[in-house]
């Protein structure tokens, strides 16, 4: 059975080319540009994981997290940041982050941690 990852991020282009790199890697992936957007469309069970950008205009990518896990208290949840603190990462972990990325990363960075939970 193929994966399914929720992506997440405002940036369309990145949202684009990540969403297609783990398409061709073998994961089913739904793309969405806004936290809203992603609740609305969110089924619980259907995922395995979800990569949330942290900073995005409506909701930050915790804020987002912490409703998906409500949701789906088994959903894996990796934070994408390029503002990476030690305070917004320390924050993402407690709150129930399974992992975070610094952005801009390198695609086989990224598939090795996505495979870490799918």
């Amino acid at each position: 059975m193929e994966a399914h990852i929720l992506l997440v991020d405002d940036d369309r282009l990145l949202l684009e080319v990540v969403g297609e790199y783990l398409e061709a890697s073998g994961y089913a992936v739904d793309m969405v540009e806004s936290a809203p957007l992603a609740l609305e469309r969110f089924v619980p069970g259907k995922y395995k994981l979800a990569i949330l950008d942290l900073m995005m205009p409506e909701m930050s990518g915790v804020e987002l997290m912490r409703e998906l896990l409500k949701l789906d208290e088994n959903l894996f949840c990796l934070i994408m940041t390029g503002f990476p603190t030690v305070e917004t990462t320390h924050q993402a972990m407690q709150e129930g982050a399974s992992d975070y990325i610094i952005k801009p990363f390198q695609f086989p960075e990224l598939l090795n941690v996505v495979q870490k939970y799918v």
